[in-house]
């Protein structure tokens, strides 16, 4: 048997449900809306036609008004049953009251047909009866009431209301509005008024009376409050508590905007009666929030309100701005937003008190730092007072928080608090200290603060001191300071005192934030404290060194201390490294060593490189000149760094940093030694290439040393050794065999013959050299570095000869004689023989293969080239030398393997 179907849910808006309200009540609101609007338009158009007098017009009006409320009442009591309606009859009473509304006002305002006291009286006597027709007909009575009310003026001609007139109505109509809601609990009617009255104050507002604006937009902003507050509490239910509540936070909210507006209102914005209104609004929604009226978050409005307001018109508006924009009203106004919220929140729980608080801070925060710049533009004396005393303030009254707070440690309200007031402290000193003290002047409110963390253990004080010890830092990069201070106008010793007394005070905070426990703040207060130094000892070198401008350039030289400071200090966090260490302490020495690894990479790599970048030249001979500064020191620093330091990713960027520095001091020795001066501009000789190739060879060879790969710790460097290898072996067999060779190889560089000629042969020899050593591995790898020595040493053989017989002229033909050809057979042979001898003697394959090929070319020589171009007796001296060699390695290679074979006949076998 198959599950029931579940029943559907019929919609709770249904097309006939709809139908049927349009039918009633759709109808009825838009009939009651023509009725009330016909009876304005009959008064408005009585005043402009002049079809009637003055008395019958308004007569007319009260007729018509009266009999819209007699038929309210005839509706009211006909039968349910029958045609009652209910909703009609409120529309209809309601329609009538604004007609009479319209008629009082229209027999003073326009016709000057009653005296002033006379129309207060019925209007208040039409007052009075809407509140007892509301009482009769309900809330759409009210509504419809409020709103033609609030229409009246402006469908009479509002041009023709005497100012005070019109402030009394209304007043009249928001009062009799707010009452009614708080006495039937209607919270739409609530809400409909404060609109009605707040729309009321723009008539005022483009009348140039701010004042009597600012009256109804705080009576906007305090009547659904107070309905809400005072309403009748007999048989109340949630739902008609909960739209009154929501009427008054929506209203507290939307007068902000009108507020606004009575800020730039003319004739001057930011007027008394515009900073009054805010005051009143900042105070209503404190209130309301102490009163469990509203909830915290509505706070923001009128604070964001006012701080915009402020900041606008001191941007716009600086030389002509009212006084509630200026000192000492603006910062009466500045400091309510955190006098009102803090009684509030002091009677609220923690959660909500702490979003009260952070609205109030950070609201207050950044007004006093917008309006420091403003008013210092708009030439306000001492602008930065505003801040220091708003700052100043907030830190005594936390205390009243801390008593407040359960667990003042961990509660974010006190320290959001405390981090607006520091922020507003710290943006005093920055404005009233001199930019050559700033740092000392912020250390020392780091270390104040310090203090205060270690003796209250309140959130906030050690992480705004960690900012005070960072923004000393920050204020020393300013151009007013490391500007000054390299252009030579503040003197050294002054910037070293107070970059040294700045570093030294951040250090002391730092042991105070330790000693309280705070041991990340402490750590992060040390790294601040040091980076201090390290720009203080930075400035100071550079201007040592490269002096004031104009007095010379040591870019290298300036780049490099900077960099060896910065290694140096990390190297010093490395060696005092605890397993203890938090996570602020790891990263420091992580970010120190990485900045002057990276530093040194862009600057002494890049930038300022002797050769091809800007750096001057180093000073001193080879090898001992300031390049070891600049190069291999950095390259030490790493290693020691690195060595210390466990295996991870850090220290396997640090070996390759030192191995760059390293590499770079090498390359660059090389080519000071080779050029001096010159090292910029000259062009790169054979020899020089030769050098580089025999670096290449060297590095390799530390790559494969077996003592590197028996390090765990060092398998990452162990891995990537073949790669090296086969790239440095490569690269020796281009340079050696081509590029390196004075046949065909570029220009020679400027050096003297001799040396060139001694340089390209040492080159040659420590290639091979170490080629040899390389060959050493029982690998395809060794096979090929030992036949590639064979072969660099086999070029440097002909090299010789070649020098021999025409010096450094080696591009010459071979046409200087059959001599010269003769020798190369000859030395070839000899060369040849000497490598199959070893070879044999060693059982090296590759060595005999290697003699037995330079052989075998030679014999080709002989056949295709001496024979062709020699003659006479120095054609047969060269086949018989080359023949007698040949021989000769002959039976020296089978004498050589005769006694090989026999040592092995005559070792005893191997034990099983």
């Amino acid at each position: 048997m198959s599950a029931p179907r579940p029943a559907v849910a019929r919609p709770l808006i249904t097309r006939e449900a709809a139908s049927t309200w349009l039918a009633e009540n759709g109808l009825a609101w838009i009939g009651g809306g023509g009725l009330a609007l016909g009876g304005l338009l009959l008064v408005a158009y009585a005043a402009q036609k002049g079809i009637f007098t003055p008395p019958l017009r308004i007569a007319a009006a009260v007729v018509l008004g009266a009999l819209m409320v007699l038929a309210s009442e005839w509706i009211l009591r006909r039968k349910a049953e029958t045609s009652r309606h209910l909703l009609a009859a409120a529309i209809a009473a309601g329609a009538g009251a604004v007609t009479l509304y319209g008629a009082v006002c229209a027999a003073h305002g326009l016709y000057h047909l009653i005296p002033f006291w006379l129309a207060a009286v019925l209007a208040a006597a039409v007052s009075l009866g809407l509140l007892g027709l509301a009482l009769r007909h309900g809330e759409p009575l009210a509504l419809v009431a409020m709103a033609g009310a609030a229409a009246t003026p402006i469908v009479t001609d509002i041009s023709s209301w005497s100012p005070l007139v019109f402030e009394a109505y209304a007043l009249l109509i928001g009062v009799t509005g707010f009452v009614l809601a708080a006495g039937r609990r209607w919270g739409w009617t609530s809400f409909v008024t404060a609109l009605g009255v707040a729309l009321l104050s723009l008539p005022p507002l483009a009348d140039r009376q701010p004042g009597a604006a600012a009256v109804l937009v705080a009576l906007a902003a305090a009547g659904p409050m107070a309905a809400f507050w005072r309403r009748r509490r007999t048989g109340e239910t949630p739902a008609e508590a909960m739209r009154l509540r929501q009427a008054s936070m929506a209203a507290l909210f939307m007068v902000n905007l009108f507020a606004l507006a009575v800020w730039f209102a003319p004739p001057t914005p930011a007027s008394a009666a515009a900073g009054v209104l805010s005051a009143v609004l900042l105070g209503l929604t404190a209130l309301a929030i102490a009163a469990r009226l509203a909830e915290p978050g509505l706070f923001a409005a009128p604070t964001l309100a006012t701080v915009f307001a402020v900041t606008a018109c001191l941007l716009f508006q600086s030389k002509g701005v009212g006084i509630a924009a200026r000192p000492p009203w603006l910062h009466l106004l500045l400091a309510l937003a955190p006098l009102t919220a803090l009684p509030a929140a002091l009677r609220l729980p923690a959660a909500k008190r702490t979003q009260l608080l952070a609205i109030a801070a950070v609201a207050t925060a950044v007004a006093a730092s917008l309006a420091w710049p403003l008013l210092d533009e708009a030439g306000f004396a001492h602008a930065w007072t505003p801040a220091a005393l708003l700052g100043a303030g907030m830190l005594g009254l936390s205390v009243l928080i801390a008593r407040r707070c359960e667990t003042p440690s961990r509660d974010l309200g006190l320290g959001l608090w405390l981090g607006a007031a520091a922020e507003m402290v710290f943006l005093a000193v920055h404005a009233a200290v001199e930019p050559r003290f700033e740092p000392a002047a912020f250390a020392a409110a780091a270390v104040a603060l310090a203090a205060a963390a270690r003796r209250l253990s309140w959130r906030g004080l050690a992480e705004t001191s960690v900012a005070a010890g960072l923004l000393a830092l920050v204020v020393m990069l300013r151009p007013a300071f490391i500007g000054e201070a390299l252009a030579g106008r503040l003197p050294l010793a002054l910037m070293a005192a107070v970059s040294g007394a700045a570093a030294a005070i951040a250090f002391v905070a730092a042991w105070l934030l330790k000693a309280a426990g705070r041991r990340n703040e402490a750590e992060s207060q040390g790294a601040a404290a040091l980076m201090i130094l390290l720009l203080g000892l930075f400035v100071g070198v550079h201007v040592v060194v490269v002096g004031k401008p104009g007095e010379g350039s040591g870019f290298l030289l300036d780049a490099s201390l900077r960099t060896l400071i910065l290694l140096a200090a990390g190297l010093v966090l490395v060696l005092r490294r605890r397993p203890d260490d938090g996570p602020v302490a790891r990263w420091r020495t992580l970010i120190v060593i990485g900045a002057g690894l990276a530093h040194g990479l862009l600057l002494q790599g890049l930038v300022a490189n002797p050769w091809w970048g800007l750096g001057e030249v180093p000073a001193g001979p080879p090898l001992l000149n300031t390049l070891l500064l600049s190069y291999l020191a950095p390259a030490m620093l790493l290693a020691v760094a690195a060595w210390r330091r466990p295996v991870d990713a850090a220290g396997r960027g640090w070996v390759v940093g030192a191995a760059a520095f390293g590499l770079l001091w090498a390359v660059l020795a090389l080519r000071h030694g080779i050029h001096g001066p010159a090292m910029g501009e000259a062009g790169i000789g054979r020899g020089e290439i030769a050098g580089y190739a025999v670096l290449a060879l060297a590095t390799a060879r530390g790559f494969l040393d077996p003592r590197l790969a028996a390090r765990p710790e060092a398998s990452w460097l162990a891995r990537a050794a073949p790669t090296v290898g086969w790239i440095a072996v490569a690269s020796a067999v281009l340079v050696f065999g081509f590029i390196a060779n004075p046949w065909w190889g570029p220009e020679q560089a400027l050096l003297s013959p001799l040396v060139a000629a001694v340089l390209l042969a040492l080159a040659h020899g420590a290639g091979a050299a170490l080629l040899l050593e390389l060959g050493r591995r029982d690998d395809r790898f060794g096979t090929t570095a030992r036949a590639c020595a064979i072969g660099v040493l086999f070029v440097l053989v002909g090299l010789v000869v070649r020098y021999g017989f025409h010096g450094p002229a080696m591009g010459a033909s071979m046409g200087s004689g059959g001599l010269e050809t003769w020798a190369f057979s000859a030395v070839w042979a000899v060369f040849g023989l000497v490598v199959l001898s070893l070879g044999s003697a060693r059982k090296d394959a590759v060595l005999r293969w290697a003699g037995l090929a330079v052989l075998l070319l030679t014999a080709g020589k002989v056949l295709l080239v001496d024979l062709a171009r020699l003659d006479g007796v120095v054609r047969a001296a060269s086949f018989l030398a080359v023949g007698a060699l040949l021989l000769g390695g002959a039976v020296l290679v089978r004498r050589l393997n005769a006694r090989t074979a026999k040592a092995q006949a005559s070792s005893p076998p191997a034990a099983d």
